[in-house]
C-alpha cells in the first residue's frame, strides 16, 4: 500500500489539473492553498518528480505531469464507473441538494412531492447555504447557484434567468394606480433579491409621493407579504413560476427587467458523482417549466 498515493493528494491533482489553478482548486475543495500545494508536494515527492511548472499566470503540466495526468485520469474514470455501478452497495440512495433559502422554499419545496413519487427509495438532504463561494464542494451533490457569467464548474444544466417584475395580490390594483405604494425590500446587503432602481430605471416609472418601503427578513417574507396582499415585491420570474401559474401572485405591472445572469445545476467537483446524482439532477432540469410570464 505504500506505493500507492494519497487518495487526497489524486483529488488535489485532479482539481489543480482542471482549473490550472492552485487558488481555484482550493476554493473548489474547500481547503486553504498551502494545503493543496502539501498534497501536490507529497505527490510528486511520490512521483519523484515535478507534476507542475507555476508562473504568472497559473500552472502548467511539465512533460512528466501530462504523462501521469493520462494514467491518473483513467484511474479516476474507473473508480467513478465503480462507485456508479455498485451504488447499492452503500445502501439506500441519497442526494444532497445545496442552494439558497429562497430557492429552497419556492422552487424546490413545490417539487419535493412529485420527486419522491419518482425516487420513492431516495433520501434527500437539502443543505441552504448564504453564500455559494464559502459552500465547500464536499458538501453536497448537486448545487443550485445564480451567476452573472457561465461558473467555471461542471455544470448539469441551466435553469431560470434573472427576469425581474414587480408582483402582489390579485385583489390589489395595478402598481401605476396605486396611490400610496407599498414595496416589499429587503435589508441592504440582500438588496439584490428585491432591488428596484433596475427595475424603475428601465421603465421610467415614477412612484408617487406617498410611496413606502418595508424591509423584512428574507425573501421568501416579502413574497409572502405581497400574497397576502400587504404591498408590491420585485418578483424573480424563475422563482414564482408556480405562484403565478395558480393566480397566488399576478404581475403589478407587465414590464419585465432581464439582465445578464442566471441559476445554473452544478455537480460536486469533489464527490464520486454516482447514477442517482445524474438521474436526479436531470430530473430537477426537467421539472422546470420557466416561461416568460405576461399580464
Amino acid at each position: 500500500m505504500h506505493r500507492l498515493p494519497s487518495i487526497k493528494s489524486l483529488v488535489a491533482f485532479e482539481v489543480v489539473l482542471r482549473h490550472r489553478s492552485f487558488s481555484r482548486a482550493a476554493q473548489v475543495l474547500g481547503v486553504t492553498q498551502s494545503a493543496v500545494s502539501r498534497q501536490i508536494a507529497k505527490l510528486e515527492t511520490h512521483v519523484g518528480t515535478a507534476l507542475f511548472v507555476r508562473d504568472t499566470v497559473g500552472v502548467d503540466l511539465t512533460e512528466a505531469g501530462e504523462r501521469y495526468s493520462r494514467e491518473i485520469s483513467r484511474v479516476v474514470a474507473a473508480l467513478n464507473q465503480l462507485g456508479g455501478a455498485n451504488q447499492t452497495w452503500l445502501g439506500r440512495d441519497s442526494v444532497t441538494l445545496a442552494c439558497t433559502q429562497g430557492v429552497g422554499e419556492l422552487w424546490v419545496l413545490p417539487r419535493l412531492p412529485a420527486l419522491r413519487a419518482a425516487f420513492p427509495d431516495l433520501e434527500i438532504e437539502l443543505r441552504i447555504y448564504e453564500s455559494f463561494t464559502l459552500l465547500r464542494s464536499d458538501e453536497y451533490d448537486l448545487a443550485i447557484s445564480f451567476h452573472d457569467t457561465p461558473p467555471d464548474l461542471d455544470t448539469l444544466g441551466q435553469l431560470g434567468h434573472e427576469d425581474t417584475v414587480p408582483v402582489m395580490a390579485p385583489s390589489l390594483p395595478p402598481l401605476s394606480e396605486q396611490e400610496a405604494p407599498l414595496l416589499l425590500t429587503m435589508e441592504r446587503a440582500l438588496s439584490g433579491w428585491t432591488d428596484w432602481s433596475n427595475w424603475l430605471g428601465m421603465t421610467g416609472l415614477e412612484l408617487p409621493e406617498p410611496t413606502m418601503r418595508w424591509k423584512l427578513g428574507n425573501y421568501c417574507l416579502c413574497i409572502d407579504a405581497a400574497a397576502r396582499g400587504l404591498g408590491v415585491a420585485m418578483g424573480w420570474v424563475w422563482l414564482l413560476q408556480d405562484d403565478l401559474a395558480s393566480g397566488r401572485l399576478v404581475l403589478a405591472d407587465p414590464r419585465h427587467f432581464r439582465a445578464g445572469g442566471r441559476y445554473y445545476l452544478t455537480l460536486s467537483e469533489y464527490r464520486n458523482q454516482r447514477q442517482i446524482t445524474r438521474r436526479v439532477g436531470q430530473w430537477l432540469l426537467d421539472s422546470d417549466g420557466a416561461t416568460a410570464v405576461t399580464a
